[in-house]
């Protein structure tokens, strides 16, 4: 039976710092897969979803975008440890939401290049998902 008068371990930060940490770690979830964006950005793309190319190659843009979300959820994990378990979903549910829905239209209006960015969006959140959260949860 546990005593009604034990006390309770104090946390190690103080709630406005682990609400930082955990702010940094949301933003870098939110900022990484943007990655993907940068060769559309450079190909100086007007107009609609046909006009997407990836000047380096598709397989250089998904590899990229992957690692960089990879090792943005790990630092985001190791600045805010556990707080890092909520802030890295938030982020990255917003990119699997925006890939599902970029997959979907791409399919639907028949772009290979739209299907592809929003499959390179998904596999992102699913590498920052799987290397941020177990860090988080070690932590």
């Amino acid at each position: 039976m546990t005593d009604v008068h034990t006390r309770t371990r104090a946390g190690r930060t103080s709630a406005p710092h682990t609400f930082a940490r955990a702010a940094v770690a949301t933003v870098l979830a939110l900022a990484a897969p943007a990655v993907s964006f940068l060769p559309a950005l450079t190909a100086n793309v007007h107009g609609s979803g046909a006009a997407v190319t990836f000047p380096h190659g598709y397989a250089i843009t998904l590899l990229v975008t992957v690692v960089v979300t990879a090792v943005a959820c790990a630092a985001g994990a190791l600045i805010a440890g556990r707080a890092a378990l909520v802030a890295i979903s938030i982020g990255l549910a917003a990119w699997a939401v925006i890939g599902l829905a970029v997959t979907s239209a791409g399919v639907a209006l028949g772009h290979t290049h739209l299907t592809e960015w929003g499959i390179a969006l998904i596999a992102a959140a699913l590498a920052g998902a799987a290397v941020g959260l177990p860090i988080a949860a070690r932590r």
